[in-house]
Protein backbone atom coordinates (compact mmCIF):
# COMPACT_ATOMS: atom_id res chain seq x y z
CA UNK A 1 0.00 0.00 0.00
CA UNK A 2 1.33 3.45 -0.95
CA UNK A 3 0.35 5.23 2.26
CA UNK A 4 1.24 8.67 0.96
CA UNK A 5 -0.97 8.28 -2.10
CA UNK A 6 -3.90 6.92 -0.08
CA UNK A 7 -3.63 9.72 2.47
CA UNK A 8 -3.41 12.27 -0.29
CA UNK A 9 -6.61 10.86 -1.78
CA UNK A 10 -8.33 11.01 1.60
CA UNK A 11 -7.33 14.63 2.23
CA UNK A 12 -8.47 15.60 -1.23
CA UNK A 13 -11.92 14.23 -0.40
CA UNK A 14 -11.67 10.65 -1.66
CA UNK A 15 -12.40 7.41 0.14
CA UNK A 16 -9.57 5.51 1.80
CA UNK A 17 -11.24 2.12 2.00
CA UNK A 18 -10.43 1.60 5.67
CA UNK A 19 -12.94 -0.66 7.45
CA UNK A 20 -15.05 1.23 9.98
CA UNK A 21 -17.00 -1.56 11.66
CA UNK A 22 -16.84 -2.17 15.40
CA UNK A 23 -14.21 -4.93 15.20
CA UNK A 24 -11.87 -2.91 12.98
CA UNK A 25 -12.28 0.10 15.26
CA UNK A 26 -11.39 -2.00 18.32
CA UNK A 27 -8.28 -3.30 16.60
CA UNK A 28 -7.08 0.13 15.52
CA UNK A 29 -7.86 1.59 18.94
CA UNK A 30 -5.78 -1.20 20.47
CA UNK A 31 -2.91 -0.44 18.08
CA UNK A 32 -2.96 3.22 19.12
CA UNK A 33 -3.07 2.29 22.81
CA UNK A 34 -0.16 -0.14 22.40
CA UNK A 35 2.03 2.40 20.60
CA UNK A 36 1.15 5.10 23.13
CA UNK A 37 1.99 2.88 26.09
CA UNK A 38 5.04 1.00 24.83
CA UNK A 39 6.25 2.64 21.62
CA UNK A 40 5.84 1.90 17.93
CA UNK A 41 8.62 -0.69 18.05
CA UNK A 42 6.60 -2.83 20.47
CA UNK A 43 3.57 -3.11 18.22
CA UNK A 44 2.78 -6.78 17.53
CA UNK A 45 -0.21 -8.62 16.12
CA UNK A 46 -0.49 -10.76 19.25
CA UNK A 47 -0.35 -7.78 21.60
CA UNK A 48 -2.96 -5.85 19.64
CA UNK A 49 -5.23 -8.89 19.47
CA UNK A 50 -5.07 -9.35 23.26
CA UNK A 51 -5.77 -5.67 23.91
CA UNK A 52 -8.65 -5.63 21.44
CA UNK A 53 -10.17 -8.85 22.80
CA UNK A 54 -10.02 -10.67 19.46
CA UNK A 55 -7.90 -13.52 18.17
CA UNK A 56 -4.80 -12.91 16.07
CA UNK A 57 -6.40 -14.50 13.00
CA UNK A 58 -9.04 -11.75 13.04
CA UNK A 59 -6.35 -9.08 13.00
CA UNK A 60 -4.55 -10.76 10.11
CA UNK A 61 -7.77 -11.15 8.14
CA UNK A 62 -8.80 -7.53 8.65
CA UNK A 63 -5.45 -5.79 8.21
CA UNK A 64 -2.77 -8.24 7.15
CA UNK A 65 0.66 -8.27 8.76
CA UNK A 66 2.17 -5.96 11.37
CA UNK A 67 3.33 -3.36 8.84
CA UNK A 68 -0.08 -3.24 7.19
CA UNK A 69 -1.71 -2.75 10.59
CA UNK A 70 0.68 0.10 11.38
CA UNK A 71 -0.12 1.69 8.02
CA UNK A 72 -3.85 1.43 8.67
CA UNK A 73 -3.46 2.98 12.11
CA UNK A 74 -1.40 5.83 10.66
CA UNK A 75 -3.99 6.42 7.95
CA UNK A 76 -6.87 6.58 10.39
CA UNK A 77 -5.06 8.88 12.80
CA UNK A 78 -3.92 11.07 9.91
CA UNK A 79 -7.49 11.36 8.69
CA UNK A 80 -8.63 12.37 12.16
CA UNK A 81 -5.95 15.04 12.40
CA UNK A 82 -6.91 16.34 8.98
CA UNK A 83 -10.56 16.59 10.02
CA UNK A 84 -9.52 18.46 13.16
CA UNK A 85 -7.56 20.99 11.11
CA UNK A 86 -10.43 21.41 8.66
CA UNK A 87 -12.82 22.02 11.55
CA UNK A 88 -10.48 24.70 12.91
CA UNK A 89 -10.49 26.64 9.63
CA UNK A 90 -14.14 26.04 8.74
CA UNK A 91 -15.86 29.29 7.83
CA UNK A 92 -12.62 31.25 7.45
CA UNK A 93 -12.37 32.99 4.09
CA UNK A 94 -9.12 34.89 4.64
CA UNK A 95 -6.10 32.80 3.48
CA UNK A 96 -3.99 34.39 6.22
CA UNK A 97 -6.39 33.30 8.94
CA UNK A 98 -6.66 29.84 7.42
CA UNK A 99 -2.88 29.50 7.62
CA UNK A 100 -2.73 30.84 11.17
CA UNK A 101 -5.54 28.71 12.55
CA UNK A 102 -4.52 25.64 10.58
CA UNK A 103 -0.95 25.82 11.87
CA UNK A 104 -2.08 26.30 15.46
CA UNK A 105 -4.57 23.44 15.19
CA UNK A 106 -1.97 21.08 13.71
CA UNK A 107 0.43 21.72 16.59
CA UNK A 108 -2.34 21.30 19.16
CA UNK A 109 -3.51 18.02 17.67
CA UNK A 110 0.02 16.64 17.43
CA UNK A 111 0.77 17.55 21.04
CA UNK A 112 -2.49 15.95 22.17
CA UNK A 113 -1.99 12.71 20.24
CA UNK A 114 -0.66 10.03 22.60
CA UNK A 115 1.45 8.22 20.01
CA UNK A 116 3.01 11.36 18.52
CA UNK A 117 3.69 12.82 21.96
CA UNK A 118 5.30 9.67 23.37
CA UNK A 119 7.33 8.88 20.29
CA UNK A 120 8.64 12.43 19.89
CA UNK A 121 9.74 12.43 23.52
CA UNK A 122 11.14 8.92 23.95
CA UNK A 123 11.83 7.44 20.50
CA UNK A 124 12.23 10.33 18.03
CA UNK A 125 14.20 8.00 15.76
CA UNK A 126 11.03 5.93 15.32
CA UNK A 127 9.09 9.05 14.34
CA UNK A 128 11.77 9.95 11.83
CA UNK A 129 11.75 6.39 10.48
CA UNK A 130 7.96 6.50 10.19
CA UNK A 131 8.20 9.79 8.32
CA UNK A 132 10.71 8.34 5.85
CA UNK A 133 8.88 5.03 5.34
CA UNK A 134 7.13 4.32 2.03
CA UNK A 135 9.03 7.02 0.17
CA UNK A 136 8.40 9.64 2.89
CA UNK A 137 4.67 8.89 2.99
CA UNK A 138 3.98 10.97 6.12
CA UNK A 139 5.77 13.97 4.66
CA UNK A 140 3.77 13.58 1.48
CA UNK A 141 0.61 13.27 3.57
CA UNK A 142 1.18 16.66 5.17
CA UNK A 143 2.36 18.19 1.91
CA UNK A 144 -0.71 17.00 0.04
CA UNK A 145 -3.06 18.25 2.74
CA UNK A 146 -1.54 21.75 2.78
CA UNK A 147 -1.27 21.88 -1.02
CA UNK A 148 -4.94 20.91 -1.35
CA UNK A 149 -5.86 23.90 0.82
CA UNK A 150 -3.85 26.23 -1.43
CA UNK A 151 -5.48 24.79 -4.54
CA UNK A 152 -8.93 25.35 -3.09
CA UNK A 153 -8.04 28.99 -2.55
CA UNK A 154 -6.75 29.22 -6.12
CA UNK A 155 -9.97 27.71 -7.46
CA UNK A 156 -11.69 30.70 -5.85
CA UNK A 157 -9.24 33.10 -7.51
CA UNK A 158 -7.10 33.70 -4.42
CA UNK A 159 -3.42 33.09 -3.64
CA UNK A 160 -2.80 32.49 -7.35
CA UNK A 161 0.86 33.51 -7.07
CA UNK A 162 1.68 30.51 -4.86
CA UNK A 163 3.08 27.13 -5.91
CA UNK A 164 0.77 24.75 -4.02
CA UNK A 165 3.21 21.86 -3.93
CA UNK A 166 6.11 24.01 -2.72
CA UNK A 167 3.99 25.63 -0.02
CA UNK A 168 2.61 22.25 1.01
CA UNK A 169 6.01 20.63 1.39
CA UNK A 170 7.41 23.65 3.21
CA UNK A 171 4.54 23.56 5.70
CA UNK A 172 4.97 19.81 6.24
CA UNK A 173 8.72 20.16 6.85
CA UNK A 174 8.23 23.05 9.26
CA UNK A 175 5.56 21.15 11.14
CA UNK A 176 7.79 18.07 11.44
CA UNK A 177 10.61 20.19 12.85
CA UNK A 178 8.35 21.58 15.58
CA UNK A 179 7.18 18.09 16.52
CA UNK A 180 10.66 16.54 16.57
CA UNK A 181 12.50 19.53 18.05
CA UNK A 182 10.05 21.01 20.58
CA UNK A 183 12.67 23.00 22.53
CA UNK A 184 11.76 26.68 22.54
CA UNK A 185 14.29 29.45 21.91
CA UNK A 186 13.39 32.50 19.83
CA UNK A 187 10.19 30.74 18.70
CA UNK A 188 7.67 29.82 21.38
CA UNK A 189 4.67 27.85 20.17
CA UNK A 190 3.88 26.08 23.43
CA UNK A 191 0.49 27.80 23.60
CA UNK A 192 -2.12 28.31 20.93
CA UNK A 193 -1.65 32.06 21.13
CA UNK A 194 2.09 31.60 20.73
CA UNK A 195 1.53 29.42 17.67
CA UNK A 196 -0.86 31.96 16.17
CA UNK A 197 1.52 34.84 16.83
CA UNK A 198 4.43 32.99 15.20
CA UNK A 199 2.28 32.10 12.20
CA UNK A 200 1.12 35.71 11.73
CA UNK A 201 4.53 37.27 12.21
CA UNK A 202 6.65 34.75 10.33
CA UNK A 203 4.85 32.03 8.37
CA UNK A 204 2.48 34.34 6.53
CA UNK A 205 5.24 36.41 4.96
CA UNK A 206 7.50 33.38 4.50
CA UNK A 207 4.93 31.25 2.71
CA UNK A 208 2.52 33.73 1.15
CA UNK A 209 4.82 36.62 0.23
Amino acid sequence: MDLGAVLGQAFAGGATGLPEDATATKILDAAVATCAAHGIGELTIDGVARRAGVNRVTVYRRFGDRDALLHAMTLREGERMARGILEAIEGLEDPVEQLVEGFAAALRLAEAHPVVRRTAEHEPQDLIAAGLADDAALLRMGSTFAATGVRRLQDAGRATHLDPDAVGETMARLFASFVLLPAQHAIDVRTQEGARDYARRTLVSLLMG
